[in-house]
């Protein structure tokens, strides 16, 4: 448990990003990363629905450190965030729009796992009374090597354990993301009502405004995409969530308007119709496919289904339970109900054999029926009981008895 008294107050500490964003027509972003509080603007309260969204705090007792991000569990043991939100790095990022440094952007080292926790819910944990308990606890910081923020501000933490009862999030670990394309962008960080809002903040049909890479309207280097007003500082490492598919297409990374710095009057002052930084999902998927492993989970990919459910054949009591949600009478198991592998879009199925059937109003994959062997195309004769057979040689002795005595 994380004592009250050894924390930092959080309006102190918040270790998030801000930035303050000059337009240059040289193709250079000139966007902060900072410890401002500012957060989802013009957002509200994020439900249930969004709890794979968590709250991320660093809290190092021995070096006195404390911050705070937003993340989301990819899985009950792995949570995806920003590489600022899990180091020690440089408190801005000036970034060209081919990825490589203008200036600062500098990571020096990752912070100790072990001080990483992990607060599930939609509501703020009530730090300031008595002791907290975290969710999870950081037990390994994976990154991709890189030594500057610039085109890869992405980590995973993977944890001790599993948080119990975890809402996890599919990515999209293919395919890139399109100008124009909406997402949600959910996090933490503060309102432009407040420095702490009580609750998970969030903001739908966000649009997608430019993609990387793209030296156009300030630059965008390859593997960021931006959007404009909606996340802060506080709401570093947050997802952006495709609205379509509910997939998580990208993490905040920084962002903000002319306006800069901090105003403690008005800490959101400085990301009101900003521009902000997403880093995209897909082109660091062997990263993410190297903490799915050490996490034991398989990756719930955009349009797949959850990979915690029953695979087909399992036993199953109802289709909430299976990958397919279809449980129904397996005839290869004497009709006891088991998991069905849909196969209605893809008319294909992963069992080398197996056929895709028409059961009920669904598409199945099933062994085929085994047919009874054609006829031969010979008649068969019509039985005859041994009585009738047996009148029929004595018929044939008389009649043959007859004809010699003809013959005499």
């Amino acid at each position: 448990m994380i004592a009250n008294r050894a924390l930092p107050a959080l309006t102190l500490s918040l270790f998030a990003c801000l930035a303050a964003c000059s337009s240059s027509t040289s193709g250079e972003i000139d966007e902060r990363v900072g410890t401002a509080a500012s957060a989802v603007i013009n957002g509200k309260p994020s439900d249930s629905s969004q709890d794979a969204v968590v709250l991320l705090v660093h809290y190092d007792p021995a070096s006195g450190g404390f911050g705070q991000c937003t993340g989301t569990l990819l899985a009950p043991r792995l949570v995806l965030t920003a590489r600022h939100c899990v180091g020690d790095t440089d408190r801005y990022a000036a970034c060209r729009a081919d990825g490589t440094p203008i200036a600062a952007g500098a990571v020096r080292k990752n912070h100790k796992a072990n001080t990483m926790y992990v607060f599930t819910g939609k509501d703020r944990p009530e730090f300031g009374r008595g002791q907290v308990t975290p969710a999870g606890r950081g037990k390994k910081i994976l990154d991709d090597g890189g030594t500057n923020l610039c085109n890869r501000d992405i980590a995973l933490v993977v944890l001790e354990k599993d948080v119990e009862n975890a809402q996890i999030a599919p990515v999209r670990l293919d395919g890139d993301v399109e100008v124009g394309e909406l997402i949600t962008a959910v996090g933490w960080g503060v309102t432009e009502d407040t420095p702490q809002p009580e609750q998970r903040q969030q903001r739908k049909n966000v649009k997608i405004t430019n993609v990387g890479p793209d030296k156009k309207q300030g630059g965008v280097p390859p593997n960021e995409f931006e959007v404009g007003e909606s996340i802060c500082s506080g709401d570093s490492g947050g997802p952006a969530i495709a609205q379509e598919t509910n997939a998580v297409v990208g993490v905040v990374s920084r962002g903000g308007n002319a306006e800069g710095g901090q105003d403690s009057r008005d800490p959101a002052a400085g990301c009101i119709n900003g521009r902000n930084l997403y880093t995209k999902i897909a082109p660091f998927k062997d990263l993410l496919m190297k903490g799915y492993e050490l996490a034991e989970a398989e990756p719930w990919v955009e349009g797949g289904p959850d990979p915690r459910k029953l695979k087909p054949k399992a036993a199953c009591e109802s289709g909430d339970e299976c990958r397919s949600a279809l449980c129904l009478a397996d005839p290869d198991a004497a009709g006891a109900a088991t998991c069905a592998e849909d196969c209605s879009t893809t008319e294909t199925c992963s069992v080398e054999g197996e056929v895709c059937t028409a059961e009920g109003e669904s598409m199945v994959c099933r062994a085929p029926k085994v047919e009874p062997p054609p006829s031969s195309g010979m008649c068969a004769s019509a039985p005859r009981s041994a009585g009738s057979g047996a009148a029929s040689v004595v018929f044939g002795l008389l009649a043959l008895a007859s004809l010699r005595r003809k013959r005499r």
